[in-house]
């Protein structure tokens, strides 16, 4: 009897194995988790371009008048109010002139005066008949030729006072020294520049766009303005040329910056330029090893990690577009 117990106990024994082998395989053959199937969908492309930050308006503070500096009001970072005094220049020329302008004046207004009353005197001798009708008329054209000379005296007169204006230079607007280029003691020529003054309030960037980009953009739009240590802002389009640089091909376009923005950095921005299909993940689905991206991709064996190479950030960052690695069809598992 006991071998014939034993020969079933054996039987019994591979039947159990035989049991827990199948059991493995379908497991094997079950995914643990159920996948995602990727998405194909149509995002924004864009173009990026580079640009520089400017103020609004720039000032270039020159003189027309040359005189040496005699006081300096204003330092590069100083905050100046609109028709604030910057600097002043000597005027000892500028007074001595106005004393000979002045000086001559009074002389052609006296002239002036003793012309009027000889012609006056002279028509009332010429109506009583004393005198002729000509030396009546030399008396008014002597007056004519006095009032002339007054004209021209006051003339220049206030083309000193003009001069003397030029000595206290003044802020054009409201903003911030950003150069200098004078000291108190140089002297200051006409055209040479003394002081630069750029506007306080927003800045602006000037993008140069590819001409057939900036066909689809407009005033009002919005585009990303990003600096190169990473600060960004939503500019709205302020406005674009309607004109192309011949030589670079490009259209300017300017958009409006926060007013604390440096100027004389450069940025660069997006700009739409139509849609393109693209296949998406959810953001939460990707694993960073490093410098390595990838997802894990249900496969009839199982879950496997796949590298992937990552493009934008979508939906305020809850997708992210997938360059290379997964195809339509493919199923991630979150």
């Amino acid at each position: 009897m006991r071998p014939v117990f034993a020969i079933l106990g054996l039987a019994a024994a591979v039947a159990a194995c035989g049991d827990s082998h199948h059991a493995e395989e379908a497991q094997a053959r079950t995914p643990a988790q159920d996948g995602v199937p990727v998405l194909v969908e149509s995002i924004p492309l864009q173009v990026s371009v580079e640009g520089t930050v400017f103020s609004r308006n720039r000032a270039e503070i020159t003189t027309r008048m040359m005189a040496r500096v005699t006081e300096l009001r204003a330092d590069v970072g100083s905050r100046v109010g609109a028709g604030e005094v910057l600097l002043r220049l000597g005027t000892e020329d500028v007074a001595a002139n106005r004393t000979k302008a002045e000086a001559a004046v009074r002389v052609a207004r006296a002239a002036r005066d003793e012309a009027e009353r000889h012609a006056q005197r002279m028509d009332t001798l010429y109506a009583q008949d004393v005198v002729a009708r000509v030396q009546r008329d030399q008396a008014r054209l002597q007056l004519t030729q006095a009032e002339s000379q007054l004209a021209m005296a006051q003339a220049t007169l206030q083309e000193v006072e003009t001069a003397a204006s030029y000595a206290s230079i003044r802020a054009p607007f409201a903003g911030e020294v950003v150069s200098r280029y004078i000291d108190v003691g140089d002297v200051a020529a006409p055209g040479r520049p003394l002081l630069v003054v750029e506007e306080a309030g927003p800045r602006e960037a000037r993008l140069a766009v590819p001409v057939d980009v900036a066909q689809e953009l407009a005033s009002g739009d919005t585009v990303q303005v990003t600096t190169l240590t990473g600060r960004s802002a939503r500019a709205p389009v302020r406005t674009v040329a309607s004109g192309a640089d011949p030589m670079s091909k490009t259209v300017e376009a300017r958009v409006t910056l926060p007013g604390d923005w440096p100027t004389g950095v450069s940025v660069s921005a997006q700009i739409p330029a139509g849609t393109i299909q693209a296949i998406t993940v959810p953001s939460s689905a990707v694993i960073r090893r490093g410098q390595l991206t990838g997802v894990r991709v249900a496969t009839p064996q199982g879950p496997a990690l796949r590298w992937v190479r990552l493009g934008r950030t979508l939906h305020d960052g809850d997708r992210v577009q997938v360059l290379s690695g997964l195809n339509e069809g493919d199923e991630i598992i979150l």
